[in-house]
């Protein structure tokens, strides 16, 4: 990933500084790592006596193991189809890049650690995290839906179909508990 850059050429942009294509690539990682976080909640109800604080670290742990995978593939997919040889900054760029697939885990993680000091019951914050996480694709499908330049229609079917995916997710849940 790391080519020679020409003299005079603009340096590659910092994941650190906002663009639309960072913003986009950050977005679709925070999808990812919300999508990865509903799968998990919905994994842990099949336990029996299921606690705050354990569902919590399953939840952080989880997001942390989808992170590192995710940034395992994207390393050997480039350096497979761009022949490129890979450095320790190649991996820092893409663990930074990559990093909102953590962050879509941190609603269920605080959920989760506040029903652990029993501000409400276990049952109530898997209820919780699971319509935030829904909820958070709505809002990124709100939010990358486009402008005006788009029909109606489409911005709707898309933001509809983000939320039908979090939604259904939840439903084999409750399909699977009720067979």
């Amino acid at each position: 990933m790391t080519e020679p850059v020409p003299p005079g050429a603009p340096d590659p942009p910092s994941p650190f500084e906002p663009d639309s294509r960072h913003a986009v690539l950050w977005l679709s990682d925070y999808v990812y790592g919300t999508i990865s976080t509903l799968v998990a909640i919905a994994g842990l109800t099949f336990e029996s006596h299921p606690e705050a604080l354990t569902s919590a670290g399953v939840v952080v742990f989880g997001a942390l193991a989808i992170w590192l995978a995710h940034t395992l593939s994207r390393l050997v997919t480039t350096r497979s189809w761009q022949h490129l040889t890979l450095n320790r900054s190649d991996v820092r760029a893409q663990l930074l890049g990559s990093w909102s697939i953590l962050a879509a885990a941190i609603p269920a993680t605080v959920i989760f650690t506040l029903s652990g000091v029993h501000l409400w019951e276990v049952k109530t914050a898997f209820i919780l995290a699971e319509v935030v996480g829904v909820l958070g694709l709505a809002v990124v499908g709100i939010g990358t839906a486009g402008g005006r330049e788009r029909p109606l229609a489409r911005r709707i079917l898309y933001v509809v179909g983000l939320v039908t995916v979090g939604v259904m997710i939840v439903a084999l849940e409750l399909v699977v508990h009720l067979l």
